[in-house]
């Protein structure tokens, strides 16, 4: 017997609807005053909804943040799903650093400031972090875990660390371009690098020189991206 799938309630289309008022408003806010410009009661007078219904509806102005958050991840992986097949594991090791970069860049107003509030500690928290560091490694894992299979890597270290490795050289790369040290040129060059050199760790004899290659030219576009001189270079030191 085949199973009939279960459709929302009005009363579950009425809460997403306005979860995503919220996010909105919260996007909104953001681009238009920065991270201290986001107040639950800013928040309830821009999304038309009482402060009480974002507390019931989220529960904290961190856990906006974390959903504002998750969101973008979300739209990073269907771009991803439609730009990158995992068929091609390199190709989508690659694609999970250039689409969110993309995206990111285009959506400056709203990331760049999360991103330094991040860093800062002033946004949604550790286990938020944390959360967010996990999903992203797994993407990553995904396409080392086809080319292990494939034969393009060897099996010889855990994928999920690697996957890990990988998008810590990513976060270092995001927060400069959030605090304007790295243009979207430089921040994809200097993720991609710190990929390239994490697959290199394990690659097969076969795709060696490929990766090998690649890096040599990543080098060539870092070595064109000078990082800029800023007051907020010295919270890097």
């Amino acid at each position: 017997m085949s199973q009939i799938e279960s459709q929302p309630t009005l009363r579950e289309v009425n809460i997403e609807s306005r979860r995503q008022r919220i996010l909105e408003a919260a996007r909104s806010l953001i681009a238009g005053g920065g991270m201290q410009s986001l107040s639950m009661r800013k928040l309830a007078a821009e999304s038309g909804l009482a402060v009480a219904t974002l507390y019931n509806l989220y529960g904290s102005r961190d856990e906006i943040l974390f959903a504002l958050i998750q969101d973008g991840v979300d739209r990073i992986v269907s771009i991803l799903d439609a730009e990158a097949p995992i068929e091609d594991p390199f190709a989508r090791c690659r694609a999970v650093i250039t689409v969110s970069v993309r995206f990111f860049a285009e959506n400056e107003a709203i990331y760049r400031p999360m991103v330094v509030a991040s860093y800062a500690g002033l946004s949604a928290g550790a286990d938020a972090d944390r959360r967010i560091a996990k999903q992203a490694a797994s993407m990553q894992r995904e396409g080392i875990e086809r080319a292990i299979a494939q034969g393009l890597l060897e099996g010889s270290l855990d994928p999920e660390r690697l996957g890990e490795q990988i998008y810590h050289g990513y976060e270092l790369a995001a927060v400069q371009w959030g605090f304007g040290l790295l243009d979207a040129a430089g921040f994809r060059a200097r993720a991609l690098y710190g990929m390239v050199l994490v697959l290199l760790a394990v690659a097969s004899d076969a795709v060696r020189p490929e990766l090998e290659a690649e890096a040599q030219g990543l080098e060539r576009e870092l070595a064109a991206v000078a990082v800029r001189s800023s007051p907020r270079r010295k919270q890097f030191a």
